[in-house]
């Protein structure tokens, strides 16, 4: 029997997929902001672990080579997904407090750096140093919170990438690192059946959402649309960094 919980997450999963679908990014920003009004953080991170995957493996595809970018962005590439894997494993003994104010945390540098995006571009002689600084600190977001997209976007934002290649880097880096988050989440014991069954079936309104977004990205004022979520994403993250001290 569908209960009411199910509409709910087929909403959300829906709607997620259509903001990346849309915008390339903010897709477990947006489900994690609303899925811990449901549940516990890490319940709320299995959930979303084959949405994550999937929806970033078929981003990943569109555009040009994705060894190419992979090259290019290696050592962010290690450092992020080690990380992860790592975090995410000793993550379930990690308080419902600092779990909810990472969460908040992440949800809001996402939003400020993408709001307000003066950041100085990158020479050559950085990028290394700049690769293994996001690399770290978003193998530990992410690990904790399945929220790593802060550190990367800043760090591509200083290289200057038309829309599409910020899009597709983006989803290439993204589908690497969410094989580990899940690696990590099944070594821990945290996905359990029920999850995996419920996270697998919710890819169907993920889709769903994804290709609406992408057909309305070249039609529709995506600065306005990006805006608009970004505060959204601002509120619900600073809401999780109260819940957290308050929960303290």
């Amino acid at each position: 029997m569908i209960t009411p919980e199910y509409y709910i997450l087929f909403a959300i999963f829906l709607f997620g997929g259509f903001v990346k679908g849309t915008l390339g990014i903010g897709l477990p920003t947006l489900l994690l902001g609303f899925l811990t009004f449901l549940y516990e953080p890490r319940m709320a991170v299995a959930l979303i672990l084959f949405a994550i995957m999937a929806a970033n493996m078929r981003q990943a595809m569109i555009g040009g080579s994705m060894w190419v970018i992979v090259k290019k962005h290696k050592y962010f590439c290690v450092f992020a997904s080690v990380g992860i894997f790592v975090v995410s494993i000793v993550g379930a003994q990690v308080p419902l407090p600092i779990l909810l104010v990472s969460v908040g945390i992440s949800m809001t540098i996402f939003a400020l750096s993408s709001l307000f995006s003066f950041i100085p571009e990158i020479s050559a002689k950085y990028d290394k140093v700049a690769q293994i600084t996001a690399g770290i600190i978003g193998g530990i977001l992410g690990g904790l919170t399945a929220i790593w997209g802060p550190p990367l976007a800043i760090y591509l934002m200083a290289h200057r990438m038309e829309k599409e290649q910020f899009i597709q880097t983006l989803g290439v880096m993204f589908s690497i690192q969410s094989v580990f988050l899940l690696a990590g989440f099944i070594v821990s014991g945290e996905l359990t059946a029920p999850l995996a069954i419920t996270g697998a079936a919710l890819l169907v309104p993920t889709f769903i959402g994804m290709y609406l977004g992408e057909k309305l990205r070249k039609r529709m004022d995506t600065v306005q649309f990006t805006k608009v979520f970004l505060c959204v994403f601002l509120v619900l993250g600073l809401n999780l960094i109260r819940r957290g001290i308050w929960t303290g």
